[in-house]
């Protein structure tokens, strides 16, 4: 009987340590289609290269630098996330226990007691109430009708072990669905550490957006204001009509309103910035009013790495990946179950006025258990975790897509953008040469006030666009950034 024992729990172990199937991952979860028109090189307008890290410091700013790493460091839904990983590191943990032996140990002390009435003598087992749903001290009362009324201690130690051989597989598929899991909340921190600072950068150039817009609605309005110092004293002198005096009213109210937008623009802005860096929204926060240089070109590497490199990418990829090995679970649900166990302990009962029994105890058994007849649930458990699966293939196949197109989407808008600045410089200095033109032959007696005002509105409305083709082309370059997926330096995974 030991041998049978002994051969069956090797021949447990030698089947248990047989490896799991390695689930498919990148290009190979796409489809077919999809795998075959991923191209060599991005279609838009790239610098080749290796994507390069530690792309915050690449704007040279400081400050910025300084605010991406202040949020990343004290923002709170960051935070949540961080902890959300390391509960999932736990729950590794939990579901690799089943892989060991579970041994617990039990020291009891119980005074039991028993009255009896009718037919004491006979030796008939007293009746019982059963299981009262609280634990039982395991030590048994008198079993047989003898006295009528009897009481006793009973003491022991015990311990006990059991192990369920992992024969099909079924405990390291938990575990390494477990694992996959972990992995994927890894990824989606990292995907939100990167957003993080991307929306911190993307609000900073906003802030500094908003300052040069009201900085240009500032030098209209103080221009406007002139024009209405002149008006009306050209309207004192009878050279100016009433109607010409309400229009320049009409544009320096016009360029005051333009300059309050801007203002609250800018504060909206900090407001953001003082949020996600867990500060109170004050709109106080102090920032820059200039732009930084434009950042070189960025080297944006092969649309194929970008399934290795992209976090939301690599999230999916172990979603899915936690949904095979899941599959591969419920399908050895299915099958027998091999168990081993072993008991010994010592105990000891001392009835009052008749004496002590000890009593040493042991058992060591092993069985096998196959589920026979459950109603369909086993079936339909693995029917589900099959769907899921596909689920999570389709899944990442659509984020792979949307990853390509935000990639491109960047590049060919960062284009654009850096055309549209080009355009736009030349238009902002043809049309203040205009303006400063017009003004000398106004002065002169040459040229109608209302064709400079126009002339000015036009430049100051190049000043406005040319702002934001700035301001979006920067923003845009941190866009590039994100849908790329480097990485910039400040604090890591948590608890790597």
């Amino acid at each position: 009987m030991k041998k049978t024992i002994l051969l069956g729990t090797a021949a447990c172990l030698t089947i248990a340590g047989c490896a799991l199937i390695t689930p498919p991952n990148g290009a190979d979860i796409l489809t077919e289609t999809a795998r075959a028109k991923i191209p060599g090189k991005w279609s838009a307008s790239h610098s080749r290269g290796e994507v390069v890290p530690n792309w915050i410091r690449t704007f040279g700013d400081p400050e910025l630098t300084r605010l991406v790493e202040d949020a990343v460091t004290r923002n709170p839904d960051l935070a949540a996330a961080a902890a959300r990983v390391e509960a999932s590191r736990a729950a590794v943990r939990v579901a690799a226990a089943s892989l060991y032996p579970r041994i617990a140990g039990k020291i009891m002390g119980e005074r039991q007691g028993q009255e009896l009435g009718g037919s004491v003598s006979l030796g008939i087992d007293p009746p019982t109430l059963g299981g009262l749903g609280v634990d039982s001290s395991g030590g048994s009362a008198d079993s047989r009708s003898v006295d009528s009324s009897s009481q006793r201690w009973v003491y022991g130690l015990g311990i006990g072990a059991a192990w369920e051989a992992d024969v099909w597989g079924r405990v390291r598929s938990k575990k390494a669905s477990a694992k996959a899991e972990s992995g994927a909340l890894e990824a989606d921190y990292e995907f939100a550490r990167l957003s993080l600072a991307a929306a911190v950068a993307s609000a900073y150039f906003t802030t500094i957006e908003a300052a040069q817009q009201a900085a240009n609605a500032q030098e209209t309005l103080d221009l406007y204001q002139d024009y209405l110092k002149l008006t009306d004293e050209r309207k004192k002198q009878g050279h100016a009509s009433d109607f010409e005096l309400a229009q320049i009213k009409s544009r320096t109210a016009g360029a005051q309103d333009a300059l309050y937008v801007a203002q609250a623009s800018r504060a909206q802005a900090i407001r953001a910035i003082e949020v996600v860096t867990s500060r109170y929204p004050a709109g106080k926060l102090g920032t820059r009013r200039s732009f930084p240089g434009q950042p070189k070109a960025v080297p944006s590497g092969l649309p194929a790495e970008l399934l290795e490199r992209r976090p939301d990418i690599i999230a999916a990829e172990r979603r899915f990946a936690a949904s095979f090995h899941r599959v591969h679970e419920a399908r050895t649900a299915r099958l027998p179950r091999f168990a081993i166990s072993v008991t010994g302990g010592l105990g000891s009962a001392a009835l009052d006025g008749v004496g002590v029994l000890d009593a040493v105890m042991w058992s060591l058994a092993a069985g096998i258990t196959q589920p026979i007849f459950l109603g369909g649930e086993l079936k339909a458990s693995q029917d589900i975790r099959t769907a899921e699966q596909r689920a999570a293939a389709a899944s990442y196949t659509g984020t792979a897509l949307r990853a390509f197109e935000d990639v491109e989407n960047a590049l060919a808008g960062e284009f654009y953008l850096r055309k549209r600045e080009g355009a736009l410089s030349d238009m902002v200095e043809s049309s203040g040469s205009a303006v400063t033109l017009g003004r000398a032959q106004l002065d002169q007696g040459h040229a109608d006030m209302f064709a400079i005002l126009r002339l000015a509105g036009e430049n100051l409305a190049a000043k406005v666009e040319l702002t934001k083709i700035r301001a979006s082309r920067l923003r845009e370059r941190v866009n590039l950034h994100l849908a790329l997926g480097g990485d910039f330096k400040g604090t890591g995974m948590p608890g790597k």
